[in-house]
């Protein structure tokens, strides 16, 4: 029997589970509820795609719960309108931690979600998603202190209001927060300055909004690749576009709305800040210099230090778009390793050309070691025409869940 640790993705391929596969929960805590969700975009689209006691399968029947605590899943089974399936668990009294046993059984493989609980009263215990094609495992073991109906509303589900209703109010308007209002002031900005930049910031905003992420404030930077390989994403503009997408996403996260640009071939570059004041032609005015090799590691440093210097008030978001892996793998292993103490998420980008091998990014998204999960990846074809919300959606993909792991491990605030 395998085990699994908290924090691990795996594809499940590797872990033989191809097909329809048996899962069973232990646990010894009484009246925990146990609930597979099917998700799309991160979003509960459909109330019957929670199986539980109440309703034992999914629409489809490729979801199905036997008893209180064994479910079956056929996740090939399920069509293009769930690319999610979190199994979770819920007390309505007792945080979950209070068990002495919550083990998941995967078809043969355990994983053991106990020792990363806390006060949770809510907890997603495993994360299937579809990626590239191909069906992967996550064990999670996060949730929420408030219970179910915080768990529901986290997918986007509507809670129903159990008290009586208050008597009617004088309308008023409600207060709009200082986030909402530095938001409002650069959307305004956008709408004087750069108008064709106002619908990325409208798209960017609603992929944040499906992560729950709506008033969440980071820092933004973007790291483009200048390896020789990359002269037609320059030259075609393609590269200007993802940067108009990064300062879309700055737009909504950042305070200023800025973001700091470096380059790295051989060596790293720092190139100043994009922001609505100089969005136009920005990666034109830079003058690029492409380079013979493709080195993360000196640029990952760079940042590392930029970083620290800026002090800990607010996390980053990292942007790096490459059309290739690196040239020194294990100086990177050790880094992202290290950085995983730090509060950075990394999103790699792939630009997939020809016979472009990605498989060291791919080890970096589903890297051990690491104190929580702080890299995503994702790859898209050249020449890079994403539709926009799908881009957005992918950029932002699993920064909610690395918040809530980043929380949970005390790299960041519990709140923020």
């Amino acid at each position: 029997m395998t085990t699994l640790v908290a924090g691990q993705r795996l594809p499940l391929a590797q872990l033989g589970l191809d097909g329809a596969f048996p899962l069973t929960v232990t646990c010894d805590l009484p009246d925990t509820d146990f609930t597979l969700f099917g998700l799309l975009d991160g979003q509960l689209k459909d109330d019957r795609w929670m199986v539980f006691y109440n309703q034992p399968q999914s629409p489809d029947g490729a979801l199905k719960q036997l008893s209180s605590q064994q479910f079956t899943l056929d996740l090939k089974g399920l069509g293009p309108n769930i690319d999610e399936v979190y199994l979770t668990a819920t007390h309505a009294t007792l945080p979950l931690s209070a068990a002495s046993t919550l083990s998941v059984d995967l078809g043969g493989h355990a994983f053991d979600a106990r020792p990363a609980l806390k006060d949770e009263k809510a907890v997603m215990l495993v994360r299937f998603y579809r990626k590239d094609g191909a069906w992967r495992l996550a064990t999670v073991a996060q949730g929420f202190n408030g219970g179910l109906g915080d768990l529901v509303q986290h997918f986007g589900g509507e809670v129903a209001e159990e008290t009586a209703p208050a008597p009617p109010v004088p309308v008023t308007s409600a207060p709009v927060s200082l986030v909402k209002q530095r938001q409002q002031v650069l959307l305004a900005k956008a709408e004087q300055t750069q108008p064709g930049l106002v619908s990325l910031i409208k798209a960017a905003s609603v992929s944040l909004a499906k992560r729950g992420l709506d008033e969440a404030r980071y820092r933004v930077k973007l790291v483009l690749d200048i390896s020789a390989s990359m002269q037609e994403e320059y030259r075609s503009g393609s590269v200007q576009a993802l940067a108009n997408r990064a300062l879309a996403l700055a737009a909504r996260l950042d305070d200023d709305g800025e973001v700091e640009v470096y380059l790295f071939g051989i060596k790293a570059h720092r190139k100043g800040s994009l922001s609505l004041d100089n969005a136009q032609d920005f990666v034109a005015n830079m003058r690029v210099r492409l380079e013979g090799g493709t080195h993360y590691g000196p640029v990952m440093k760079l940042i590392q230090e930029d970083v620290q210097k800026e002090g800990g008030e607010l996390p980053t978001l990292v942007l790096l778009i490459t059309d290739g892996g690196t040239s020194n793998p294990n100086n990177v292993v050790k880094l992202m390793r290290d950085l995983s103490r730090k509060p950075i998420f990394w999103k790699f980008m792939g630009i997939e050309e020809g016979r472009v091998n990605f498989d060291f990014l791919e080890k970096l998204d589903d890297l051990t070691g690491r104190a929580v999960d702080n890299a995503d990846f994702f790859k898209v074809r050249a020449p890079v025409r994403v539709p926009d919300a799908e881009l957005f959606d992918l950029l932002v993909h699993e920064l909610d869940s690395w918040q809530l792991g980043a929380q949970r491990a005390g790299i960041l605030p519990s709140r923020r």
